[in-house]
């Protein structure tokens, strides 16, 4: 079919995108071979994209075709971020450095051989590098949640959220690749826990909790004898410590917890409450936000913690969420004062959720 190039203000709804349409931070606000819908040109003016690209149709030869469902026009967002090629691609990537990490670190547990930190760190730097900004890999991350293996997954995500992380604190290349292998082998010694332990359908009992903390000290005594920056080592054994104390293994506060450790901890937690297990659903992004600024001033890094929320909340700018009370919105405006709590239009009404106890943002769409 014919392309065409149209202003914003031409767009109509069932049009046919030619295009995938991003906004200037490189974000994918629309994906190409899908019809708009009323949202879709909502956001695109949000985002003051002035122009897109549209098959024209021949009507004749699409009379006979049935018109699109309410289901494909309702897609949520992330539902046609999964239908595009790069997040095909992403998913691939994501599949083959995951399956590395649980060879590498699997012959490393059980065999006691030697690992590849620079092999394992040079895929996750792909997967980085393939998406034009640390946004984006936020996006394709939420969409790639079918690895079966937790731990490896996991332990992915935190290399990757790490690595964005410290993109987003201006780390130098060689500070920024050692970040990622603190990320890599944060959780190696949940590979020495029992199995039914670690993917346990349920709440642990106090003796399956003494276990499983155990993993950290579990981790750092797999590495120690190892040829790895000890930065490395002492993220396996540290990234359950926190700023007021109120950590394990050590409880040791903030001035003898490593940087490194301090930005593995932020990500390791955000990944493990937005990310779903057998026993409990994801969190939704916007809760867990709530619950760093409720507690996380006293247990994170100031510096790191305040940079993530910034950041992190700005991936969220022009999303269509749900509020608990049921309605439909737009995030219009990031409120520095409670990153959680947005301001939100709904049809013609501004709501600013850090002025209106009781509602809050309970899914993004």
């Amino acid at each position: 079919m014919e392309k065409k190039r149209i202003g914003i203000n031409e767009a109509q709804i069932n049009m046919l995108v030619a295009e995938d349409i991003f906004n200037n931070e490189g974000q994918l606000i629309f994906p190409a071979n899908q019809r708009l819908n009323e949202r879709a040109i909502t956001r695109m003016r949000f985002h003051s994209i002035p122009f897109i690209k549209i098959f024209i149709e021949n009507e004749e030869a699409d009379a006979g075709k049935a018109a699109p469902s309410v289901e494909e026009l309702e897609k949520s967002y992330f539902d046609k971020l999964r239908d595009t090629d790069e997040f095909h691609q992403f998913n691939r990537n994501f599949t083959s450095v995951a399956t590395e990490f649980e060879r590498d670190l699997t012959r490393v547990v059980k065999a006691n051989t030697d690992t590849n930190p620079d092999k394992l760190a040079a895929g996750v730097e792909k997967i980085i590098n393939s998406c034009r900004t640390g946004i984006q890999v936020f996006d394709l991350l939420h969409c790639t949640r079918n690895y079966d293996e937790v731990v490896f997954a996991h332990s992915l995500n935190v290399a990757l959220i790490s690595g964005v992380i410290g993109s987003w604190l201006n780390f130098s290349k060689e500070d920024l690749n050692l970040l990622i292998k603190c990320g890599i082998y944060h959780d190696i010694g949940k590979l020495a826990i029992p199995k039914q332990i670690v993917d346990k359908a349920g709440p642990l009992s106090a003796e399956e909790y003494t276990i499983m903390k155990s993993h950290t000290m579990r981790g750092y005594n797999i590495l120690k004898n190892m040829k790895l920056d000890k930065r490395i080592k002492l993220v396996a054994m540290m990234h359950h410590e926190r700023c007021d104390g109120s950590g394990y293994p050590l409880a040791v506060k903030s001035d003898q917890i490593e940087s490194m450790t301090k930005i593995v901890a932020i990500a390791d937690v955000y990944e493990a409450m937005t990310a779903p297990r057998k026993y409990r659903k994801a969190k939704c992004p916007f809760e867990a936000v709530k619950i760093f600024e409720s507690s996380g001033l006293a247990l994170y890094d100031t510096k790191y913690l305040m940079t993530f929320l910034e950041h992190i909340t700005q991936c969220y700018m022009g999303y269509r969420v749900r509020l608990n009370d049921g309605s439909i919105g737009t995030i219009v405006y990031t409120n520095k004062q409670a990153y959680s709590k947005p301001m939100v239009q709904v049809g013609s009404q501004y709501i600013d959720l850090s002025r209106t106890p009781g509602k809050f943002i309970a899914e993004i769409l």
